[in-house]
C-alpha cells in the first residue's frame, strides 16, 4: 500500500492541503509569500503535487511541470530559514488534523522536513536550480 493510498487518498491530500494552506496565510511570516504567490488553484496543485510525491498518480508531472518545477517556482526568494520552521509547524499541524493513520501522518512529516530543506537550499539570491529534478517518492517508513 502506497503512503498516498494509506493517508487517503486524493479526499485526505486535498483536506491537507486545505488546512494547510489555511495554517499558512493565517501564518504573520508564511502570509506574505503564500498571498504575493497564490495561485487561484494553489490548494489543488498541492494536493496534487503531495499525492504524488506520496504515491498517487502523476498529476502534478503531467499537468504543472513536476518537481523542476516547483523548485524554480520558490528558488530565489531570500527566505529565512524561519520561513522553513514555520512551514514544517503549519504541515505538522494540519497532518494532525487531517490525517487519521499516525504511521502515514509520521511519513508525511518526515517528508516535509526532506522537502523543506531541499526548498530552502535554493532559496539565495544567486542559488541555481539544477536543470533536471526528478519527482520525489515518499513512503511509509519501515
Amino acid at each position: 500500500m502506497s503512503l498516498f493510498e494509506a493517508a487517503g487518498g486524493a479526499p485526505a491530500m486535498l483536506a491537507l492541503a486545505g488546512d494547510f494552506h489555511r495554517r499558512c496565510v493565517a501564518d504573520p511570516v508564511l502570509e506574505h509569500p503564500f498571498s504575493r504567490r497564490r495561485h487561484p488553484d494553489h490548494v489543488q496543485r498541492l494536493a496534487h503535487y503531495w499525492g504524488e510525491v506520496f504515491g498517487g498518480p502523476p498529476v502534478f508531472s503531467t499537468t504543472y511541470g513536476g518537481h523542476l518545477a516547483l523548485l524554480r517556482l520558490h528558488a530565489n526568494s531570500g527566505a529565512d530559514d524561519d520561513l522553513g520552521e514555520r512551514f514544517v509547524a503549519c504541515f505538522d499541524a494540519a497532518a494532525e488534523a487531517t490525517i487519521t493513520d499516525p504511521a502515514a501522518r509520521a511519513s508525511m512529516c518526515a517528508y516535509i522536513r526532506h522537502a523543506t530543506a531541499e526548498v530552502m537550499s535554493y532559496s539565495a539570491a544567486d542559488a541555481v536550480v539544477p536543470p533536471t529534478a526528478s519527482m520525489p517518492r515518499w513512503d511509509l517508513a519501515p
